[in-house]
């Protein structure tokens, strides 16, 4: 699942600050007037978000803390491995 963040007006790959006729610029305050589909807000710019139906990255933060699951896979140990490295050079 990707995470999309809508950039604010005016920086790097954000929508113009002032009215234009760009597409790029028109679809992305159409994305950040959406709401959310756990909490009703709007996006807003400078937000993250994720999934389908699309919501804000923390409330998929939150719904995944409340289930009890890893927050992300990037985040979970992997099979075999100790927790902390040791110095270098050192054997275990």
């Amino acid at each position: 699942m990707s995470i999309t963040l809508i950039p604010t007006p005016g920086a790097p790959g954000g929508p113009c600050r002032g009215s234009c006729d760009h597409a790029k610029c028109h679809a992305l305050r159409a994305l950040a007037d959406q709401r959310c589909g756990h909490c009703g807000g709007r996006f807003g710019f400078g937000s993250k978000v994720i999934g389908e139906p699309a919501m804000h990255y923390r409330c998929a933060q939150t719904l995944t803390a409340r289930s009890g699951a890893a927050a992300h896979p990037i985040n979970a140990p992997q099979e075999g491995t100790h927790p902390h490295p040791t110095t270098r050079g050192q054997t275990n």
